[in-house]
């Protein structure tokens, strides 16, 4: 196993705060919107995460693309794009599920703890999925489930469904 990318949780930690405050410096804008917190729900967090982790990733291929495998660094690079934000927040609520209801100034440093405990995951998934063999239907699934969750955070970065968390019934 490579020596951990510690930048890259480093820069990566720095632009999720740069499009946590974006919406505040460029209210009312469309990229505003999009890339910061417009809309102050759990998916603004997972897609700060996301855009964040696709801003480490580019400089990542640029640093390194003379070694880089552009095929497997995309697809691995896209499973973890899907899926981390999601291992983020269910890690933020486990909390929440054992019934713990911390103050607000633990919520946010839970919050900030998770935050980094995603980046971390999102590293460390790299160098594995990068050394597995994907055959076509498998990538086609990973794109599938990069594009979907690129279209739900652009989506829902304008109107959140109601009661995300809630089935309704």
């Amino acid at each position: 196993m490579k020596k951990f990318a510690w930048w890259k949780l480093i820069v990566g930690f720095v632009f999720y705060l740069f499009f946590h405050q974006l919406y505040d410096w460029i209210p009312d804008t469309i990229i505003g919107a999009i890339l910061g917190e417009s809309i102050g729900s759990i998916y603004a967090h997972m897609e700060m995460l996301f855009y964040s982790y696709i801003v480490v990733n580019i400089i990542d291929y640029v640093r390194n693309r003379k070694e880089i495998n552009l095929e497997k660094f995309l697809y691995a690079r896209m499973l973890i794009l899907a899926s981390v934000p999601w291992m983020m927040i269910i890690i933020y609520y486990a909390v929440e599920a054992l019934g713990i209801a911390p103050s607000h100034t633990i919520e946010v440093i839970w919050g900030i703890v998770t935050t980094l405990i995603g980046f971390y995951f999102a590293i460390r998934l790299e160098e594995p999925f990068e050394s597995m063999s994907l055959n076509g239907s498998v990538k086609a699934m990973i794109v599938l489930a990069f594009l979907t969750a690129l279209i739900t955070y652009v989506g829902f970065s304008f109107a959140v469904p109601d009661n995300f968390f809630t089935p309704s019934h």
